[in-house]
């Protein structure tokens, strides 16, 4: 998260000062109004030095006075907050960053609509939509257009859950840390043509400890248990919709290579415990986050470790929270004066800032939805601003439109994690393979396989014989006749040998060197699981 505003005092009382007067607001008037709408003695209200604690030391205003000022100027809160320094799309970055022992739903819905980003475009060549091509060669990048301009290929309904590491029961089929998405309100149909056996699809089930993706059977009474197909976990019997919930059917999933490891189960999901019925959402703030902890398998002092992991990330000491006031959080339902807590909150125990909103009373729909113009706010140059006004209409003809039907959404809020799922830090289209039609044939984790994410600068192969199928590295591999292939591969004297599975078989294809030549090694895949 940026503090580069909140550091330049000067310059931050300056900005405040020019988006209330483009509302023809003084601070005097701005603070009349508080008093008028909130009360003085309401933590809602802007003080007449509100200017002067903005030039001098390191203050920041209240999260109250925050929704103060989009209230009295009709501007956006999350615009405010970025003002102070604070982009709120980076709580489902850090989410994915920090390790999550269980599995979790991503707050996926914090994206700026006027952020800016780059688009496809194509490059006159329409390739089939089948085997292993490169990116590269049919598209480009375009100019930067708003992210509101996209608005067709998001916001379909999709949820998104990250697989912990101590409730990954549908492991190997879902690695921990793999991110999820989530199909709601489609579970019906398919729980009603389940077997005895066990589904034959994946599902995000919310029980009384938590959330986790796995398949489930039914059982007599109406119950159905949950299928853990390697790890030990116990067999309990859950009633719908008292002590669980399906909220979906598992659709897609984006696995990060980088450092595959085998999960392990909770002791406290390992042996039987007694499922419990579900309570009412907390509607207040000590409640919910003494939940949202436990349903983490968090003590204070492992919740506090990991506040210290989101300052260092955020290189600001006011993210930390020590274990005492963690505990003071809940048991005395103080709410945080600044915005800081709030944000290790919703990383440290995956909360979504609305819900935590709604046990402070308020909330982002009820007060205003006019963006602050770019242009105040300072992330904008006039000339980006021009280059706005251009690219207002996007491609989505060609390649590019066929690309993003076989998607059928894009999850834009992850475009900043991909550092952390790649290992890449630049990424350019040239890593980027489009896998769609390889089925099973190469690797059996590569079936329903969409595009590979590939580091060039790891052409080395190693020997996976010994490794478990899960665990094997995949590369990019260029045969003589241009074509491309990907799968486990190793050298053996003179020859590049590629491990592929037709059928499910092992089979071994001997290449000589100036035959095949590996581009790199895969580092993250996106695979349909339907």
């Amino acid at each position: 998260m940026s503090t580069s505003e909140a550091g330049s005092n000067t310059k931050l009382a300056e900005r405040v000062k020019s988006i209330l007067a483009s509302r023809d607001l003084t601070l005097h008037k701005a603070s009349q109004l508080s008093a008028e709408l909130f009360g003085r003695s309401s933590p809602h209200y802007l003080p007449h030095n509100f200017y002067y604690d903005l030039r001098h030391g390191s203050f920041s205003p209240s999260l109250f006075q925050v929704f103060a000022l989009s209230r009295i100027s009709n501007y956006r809160v999350t615009d405010w907050l970025r003002v102070f320094g604070f982009d709120v799309a980076v709580i489902p970055r850090l989410q994915l960053q920090l390790p999550s022992r269980r599995t979790v739903l991503l707050d996926s819905a914090l994206d700026d609509p006027n952020a800016f980003i780059p688009w496809l475009g194509n490059l006159g060549i329409s390739p089939p939509l089948a085997g292993v091509l490169p990116l590269s060669q049919f598209l480009e990048w375009t100019k930067p257009g708003p992210l509101a301009s996209l608005a067709e290929l998001q916001h379909k309904g999709f949820l998104y859950a990250k697989i912990g590491y101590q409730d990954a029961l549908a492991f190997p089929e879902l690695l921990a840390g793999s991110i999820v998405r989530v199909t709601p309100g489609t579970t019906g149909d398919l729980v009603g043509q389940m077997t005895g056996e066990g589904s034959k699809n994946l599902f995000l089930v919310e029980h009384g400890k938590g959330l986790c993706c796995c398949q489930i059977r039914t059982v007599s009474g109406g119950r159905f248990a949950l299928i853990s197909t390697q790890l030990p976990f116990a067999q309990v019997a859950l009633k719908v919709p008292e002590e669980a919930r399906l909220v979906g059917v598992v659709d897609l999933e984006i696995r990060s290579l980088l450092r595959p490891q085998q999960p392990a189960i909770a002791k406290e999901l390992a042996k039987r415990w007694k499922p419990e019925v579900f309570s009412a959402e907390p509607s207040q703030l000590g409640p919910l986050l003494r939940r949202a902890r436990l349903r983490m398998g968090l003590s204070f002092r492992a919740a506090s470790a990991i506040s210290r992991e989101v300052a260092n990330l955020l290189d600001d000491d006011r993210y930390f929270v020590a274990p005492g006031s963690l505990s003071d959080y809940e048991m005395l339902n103080i709410p945080p004066r600044h915005f800081h807590k709030i944000v290790t909150f919703c990383a440290a125990y995956s909360l979504h800032l609305e819900k935590i909103f709604a046990t402070l009373r308020l909330s982002l729909r009820d007060y205003a939805d006019e963006p602050i113009p770019q242009l105040l706010t300072g992330r904008l140059s006039p000339a980006m601003a021009e280059t706005a006004v251009e690219t207002n209409e996007v491609e989505l003809t060609g390649f590019v439109g066929k690309l993003f039907a076989e998607l059928g959404e894009v999850p834009f809020f992850l475009r900043e994690s991909l550092k952390g799922l790649s290992g890449l830090t630049r990424p350019s289209l040239k890593d980027f393979f489009w896998i769609g039609g390889t089925g099973s044939a190469f690797h059996p984790y590569l079936a329903g396989g969409l595009l590979a994410v590939v580091n060039r600068q790891k052409k080395k192969p190693n020997d996976c014989g010994s490794k478990p199928l899960w665990q094997q590295p995949l590369f990019v591999i260029l045969k003589r006749d241009g074509n491309y292939v990907c799968g486990c591969c190793s050298r053996e004297n003179n020859s590049l040998i590629v491990h592929s599975y037709p059928g499910g078989v092992h089979r071994r294809e001997q290449f000589r060197n100036r035959d095949a030549e590996v581009i790199g090694k895969i580092v993250t895949i996106v695979r349909r699981l339907i």
